[in-house]
């Protein structure tokens, strides 16, 4: 019988593909709860999406995620025009989710993120094209837990930004990501430590401060020697996203950046 085969059409939308740290040096009873975990985390996320969120715009047939061993791919699909700037970050607020429900499920990912056309078939666990590329060749360069933009979509969002005039910086904050040889890259990184600083999207149910939870939590893993500055980074990054809060805040006139006045537009 001759098989018939399906053209896939090519599409506009961004990318993330996030790698698990310290996943080779998993035993076997953490592989299961790995596997436990990342599913758990997944299926809460595509719930997520699916419910209004204030400033994120996506509907949950949009997003699709792939595993493929210790790394997931999220896939929010755009149609036939370019992502617009709502959309564009509504999707970083996708991934800030899914980095700290996975953070408080004991998994830490790095990764990077692109926007731009690929083609995604479902029924096959197929996703490729060029913002694949793009975020393939940046996901395992950087020396820390988070994921940023790829340059070329850094270009992208800065253009978003300035013909926007948004100041926004809730989903995603300017930073200079540490690599792995030791450099940076400039760029948008997903600004994920702002929801530990807000008590109704927080994970965490306890009254440890936000950065006391992170600490806690990185000090539940194994540090090997040579990824250290892995977590030494991650930490720096939150205090860069906290001092930035303080800012905004002193500006906006408020004498600290509390939690409790923060609007359903600025999370």
């Amino acid at each position: 019988m001759k098989k018939t085969t399906t053209k896939i059409s090519r599409e506009f939308g961004a990318i993330a593909i996030l790698d698990a740290l310290g996943a080779s040096y998993y035993t076997e009873p953490e592989i299961e709860k790995f596997l436990s975990s990342r599913n758990r985390v997944l299926d809460e996320l595509n719930a997520w999406v699916e419910e209004p969120h204030g400033s994120v715009t996506l509907e949950g047939h949009d997003l699709v995620t792939f595993t493929f061993n210790d790394t997931i791919v999220i896939v929010l699909r755009g149609g036939q025009t370019p992502l617009g700037f709502d959309k564009a970050i509504s999707f970083a607020a996708v991934i800030r989710k899914f980095l700290v429900d996975s953070m408080a499920r004991g998994l830490l990912f790095r990764g990077a993120a692109a926007l731009g056309t690929f083609r995604v078939d479902e029924e096959t666990n197929t996703v490729m094209g060029d913002a694949v590329t793009d975020a393939a060749q940046w996901y395992e360069k950087t020396e820390w837990m988070g994921v940023h933009f790829t340059p070329r979509s850094y270009l992208e969002l800065s253009c978003m930004y300035e013909l926007n005039g948004s100041q926004s910086r809730w989903a995603v904050c300017p930073y200079n990501v540490p690599l792995r040889d030791g450099g940076s890259l400039k760029t948008y990184a997903v600004n994920w430590p702002k929801i530990l600083m807000v008590p109704k999207l927080s994970p965490w149910r306890d009254e440890l401060s936000p950065r006391a939870q992170l600490l806690r939590s990185l000090s539940e893993h194994r540090v090997p020697l040579g990824t250290e500055t892995k977590y030494a980074n991650t930490v720096a990054f939150f205090d860069h996203s906290m001092r930035r809060e303080a800012e905004v805040s002193k500006q906006k006139g408020t004498r600290k950046p509390t939690v409790t006045k923060l609007s359903r537009k600025d999370r």
